[in-house]
């Protein structure tokens, strides 16, 4: 072996040594109990690991299972793109055709192609119908397609981007109609088994992650501190409903990194591999279950996995020739950077510096709890000192205290609107009650308190002005 080959080798190994350290130190920092990592190079898989342990003490390895939530979405966009190979599905003729049930009020939807769903620019969005938010869950992909019955479209089809779950559950709908296959049968069939993903498998609904002991539990952070939790009530099937293990993600990005192809064995062709990767237009970064953008001068094809007790992450360096996945058991935290995970990794691979920031979710969450302790304290001591408000209160001016007592309401007032404030911040996904508590619990509780403690503060107050 000649030195330069030998050199080689001794760079990979000091950059898989960093990421291994990297990934345990970021995983310590934030407190996050678990999670498995996946990079392949080209057609290798070059590093597989478990971090953690299960609620039961297992150890975590890459054959642990974990919900990957929206990184299902480019499986399903798969599927579709075979049928368009197999002259089954055209991409651009009305899902109509598909789908006859599709039936709907707004004559915009008969414009609606496998291509808009593809892409998210159907016209669907969460304020037209709230995926997450909609009670009862549907039971079936059917039963889904008559709750679109009533719903309207926001935009129309082919001319504005919308992230929405359902255009991918329609999609899975229009999988099963032409292939006659249901949708977890055909996904096995066709992309698991050739993959070699034998630990992979699809749900229709997040309860049947509950019942499931092929996957690790799911945690979400209060205060920093982990508390397992089953993962609320949601339909899936299509956008987010598949569990899998590093081991088997590996597979998969070998096949997307190797324009479709694994191990000899042609999935879908270099054209259509290239289709799903591309983007919509300039205007539009995301193109069939990827994120596609520009980073660090190189173009990378990204996509996250949400769930509230989960996450995930993953990410293509086509030009560098690396796929990175890794998998987590906590779940979507206003104050845990993800992505920096992925990011670091990529940067290590790269020979880039890794920009770690100074703070944590930790860091965060003790200040929203120094912040709620200072405001109980605050607060009980205006409440002591009523009588002497009262007395300023005879003397000043009356609109200082009615913009006084107004100011104290806001938390009130943001707490009532918490929901509406979350959509505007979050590009329009409608959340519910539950998810917004398991996503930000330390801010929900700040809010609470401070809400009281200004509340009784007024209360108080006023009711000292009529003695």
């Amino acid at each position: 072996m000649n030195n330069e080959v030998k050199g080689a080798e001794r760079n990979s190994n000091d950059k898989i040594e960093a990421i291994d350290t990297f990934i345990q130190n970021k995983l310590d920092k934030n407190h996050i109990p678990g999670a498995a990592v996946a990079i392949t190079y080209n057609n290798e898989v070059i590093f597989t690991k478990g971090y953690g342990k299960s609620e039961n003490g297992a150890p975590i390895t890459d054959h642990t299972g974990f919900p990957i939530a929206s990184l299902s979405k480019a499986f399903t966009a798969l599927a579709v793109m075979q049928l368009v190979e197999e002259d089954k599905v055209n991409l651009d003729q009305p899902i109509a055709t598909y789908l006859p049930s599709l039936i709907s009020k707004d004559k915009k939807w008969s414009k609606v192609t496998p291509r808009h769903l593809l892409n998210h620019t159907s016209g669907l969005t969460d304020k037209a119908y709230p995926d997450m938010t909609v009670d009862p869950q549907p039971k079936s992909l059917e039963d889904m397609v008559r709750k679109l019955k009533n719903v309207s479209l926001t935009s129309e089809p082919g001319t504005e981007y919308h992230y929405n779950n359902t255009n991918y559950q329609l999609l899975a709908l229009l999988v099963e109609r032409v292939s006659n296959e249901e949708f977890s049968s055909y996904l096995n069939h066709h992309i698991f088994v050739p993959l070699e993903m034998k630990d992979t498998f699809n749900v229709s609904n997040t309860k049947q992650f509950n019942k499931s002991n092929k996957l690790t539990e799911g945690h979400y952070f209060l205060f920093g501190q982990l508390i397992a939790k089953d993962e609320p009530e949601w339909f899936i099937n299509g956008p987010a409903g598949m569990v899998s293990t590093a081991k088997d993600m590996a597979n998969w990005l070998i096949l997307q990194e190797n324009e479709g192809t694994y191990k000899g064995h042609e999935l879908l062709s270099s054209k259509g591999i290239q289709e799903m990767q591309t983007p919509t237009g300039t205007k539009i970064s995301y193109g069939m279950g990827w994120n596609t953008f520009k980073d660090y001068n190189e173009n990378r094809l990204q996509h996250s996995g949400i769930l509230w007790t989960y996450k995930s992450e993953a990410l293509i360096l086509p030009e560098s020739g690396y796929g990175i996945v890794i998998l987590f058991n906590s779940g979507l935290n206003a104050f845990v950077d993800y992505y920096s995970f992925i990011d670091g990794i990529a940067n290590i691979l790269t020979n880039q510096d890794v920009n770690e920031p100074f703070y944590n979710n930790q860091l965060f969450e003790g200040i929203v709890g120094f912040i709620i302790v200072l405001s109980i304290i605050l607060g009980v001591r205006q409440l002591l000192r009523v009588n002497r408000w009262a007395e300023k209160f005879k003397k000043g001016p009356k609109w200082r205290f009615a913009l006084n007592f107004s100011l104290r309401l806001i938390p009130l007032f943001l707490l009532i609107f918490l929901p509406k404030i979350m959509t505007f911040i979050g590009g329009g996904r409608v959340l519910s009650w539950e998810g917004i508590l398991l996503m930000i619990p330390s801010v929900c509780v700040l809010l609470v308190v401070v809400s009281l403690v200004n509340l009784l503060i007024v209360i108080f107050r006023v009711k000292r002005i009529f003695e």
